[in-house]
């Protein structure tokens, strides 16, 4: 009879909910040095929104969610099921074809970025991020709500923040808000949790080389076409995200509002970016090194009236060399600006460090050099001027065409623009 009624409890179950998850397990993944749940949650394609960090925080018991241990296993909110070789729908007992065709794409996306490491039809086994059931049913439960309650949550959320690229981090750390939203990084990255404020009070310009209708060093003779703008534009929104996540006031110079961060690996390339959004760019290259300039300055100028102490502008661009020369990222600077040559040796020290511990053998190559080039000579900023990789060289190009490591990159420069 016990035998009995425990059948007929799993069955009703089954029809009133989603199926159980394997030993109802969580992915569990060890942390390497350096890493923090936003690290972790790129890596595994999850939103950094708050609800998805509220989750994080829960399954592992944390106070603080940004200080993991290295060498410590964590849960990651992406459940585990056993897939009945049938279908998605089946699987979790769920009609959604929407819902199940987006964790068939979740899935094969981490198959492919060999974060996962087989197919989920031959291991047997499906990963779920919580975020596709918990967050989104949370927010279709406040759309259904009284409008005038949504209107003055999305208020309270946004209200004070600048329209451009500022994070505003006094308003935002006054307010208490710990997410914003921010359309210019794209729909999976929009969602921006504030870690921590340790950056507040310092201003970042990111600068990504050419743009509009100079798309700079081009390689014709991929697969695909690759243009220099579109991959520094990506490690430059990269790099911003990070900054802001830490409470810094980042202004993108150089904008595409229909971009954002991408993780494919050949981007389309195109002539619609615009100055801070606003202006055309240029094609001569005198003027549009006069009009960036000149926008950094003003804006410079407008802070250091305001008493920000600490400014710096980063460049991002792609060398173009012969097709048989490797290029480690290297970097400029200007000797009689204060603090150009510090700033630029901190950056190559990540660098050289990351190259010892992910390329053990290899060796690292990248140097720091005085140049006397327009961006660097006349920004009133402190200014870095980085070159990322050789666009012609096949090994090289490996370093552009993996979001994965045009993320790397962002988060060495990171590391380094943070450093003392």
């Amino acid at each position: 009879m016990k035998i009995r009624i425990t059948i007929l409890l799993i069955l009703v179950h089954a029809v009133i909910s989603w199926a159980k998850p394997a030993n109802d397990n969580y992915h569990k993944i060890k942390v390497n040095k350096g890493e923090n749940a936003s690290l972790l949650f790129q890596k595994y394609l999850l939103n950094e929104h708050a609800c998805n960090m509220d989750i994080f925080v829960k399954i592992n018991e944390l106070k603080n969610p940004e200080k993991l241990h290295a060498g410590s296993t964590y849960k990651i909110p992406v459940k585990i099921y056993d897939f009945d070789g049938k279908s998605i729908r089946s699987t979790l007992n769920i009609n959604d074809y929407d819902l199940a065709k987006k964790i068939e794409y979740y899935n094969l996306q981490l198959f492919e970025k060999k974060v996962r490491k087989s197919h989920y039809k031959e291991s047997k086994i499906l990963w779920v991020p919580e975020e596709f059931i918990t967050c989104e049913s949370n927010l279709e439960a406040s759309s259904d709500s009284d409008a005038s309650s949504k209107d003055k949550k999305d208020t309270k959320k946004n209200e004070g923040l600048p329209n451009d690229m500022e994070t505003g981090a006094t308003i935002l750390k006054n307010k208490g808000i710990k997410e914003i939203k921010v359309p210019l990084m794209g729909k999976r990255y929009e969602n921006v949790w504030i870690e921590d404020f340790s950056l507040e009070n310092q201003v970042f310009y990111i600068i990504s080389g050419h743009g509009g209708p100079d798309p700079g060093a081009m390689c014709t003779d991929c697969s695909e076409t690759m243009c220099e703008d579109e991959y520094a534009y990506d490690v430059a929104l990269r790099l911003a995200r990070n900054l802001m996540q830490h409470g810094a006031t980042v202004h993108v110079v150089v904008e595409d509002d229909d971009d954002g961060i991408r993780d494919g690996k050949f981007l389309i390339c195109d002539k619609d970016e615009k100055l801070l959004g606003k202006e055309d760019i240029p094609l001569s290259q005198k003027l549009r090194l006069r009009q960036r300039a000149s926008a950094v300055n003003q804006l410079y100028k407008k802070y250091q009236k305001l008493g920000v102490k600490s400014q710096k502008a980063i460049e991002i661009h792609v060398d173009s060399r012969t097709s048989d020369q490797r290029q480690d990222v290297f970097f400029y600077y200007n000797k009689n600006a204060k603090g150009g040559k510090k700033l630029a040796e901190n950056v190559q020290e990540v660098f050289e460090e990351k190259y010892g511990m992910h390329q053990k053998g290899r060796g690292y190559h990248g140097y720091v050099e005085d140049r006397n080039i327009y961006m660097v000579k006349n920004l009133l900023p402190t200014t870095l001027f980085v070159e990322l990789a050789n666009i012609r060289n096949t090994k090289d190009q490996e370093r552009l065409i993996y979001h994965t490591n045009r993320q790397a990159l962002a988060n060495w420069l990171f590391e380094g623009l943070r450093k003392k």
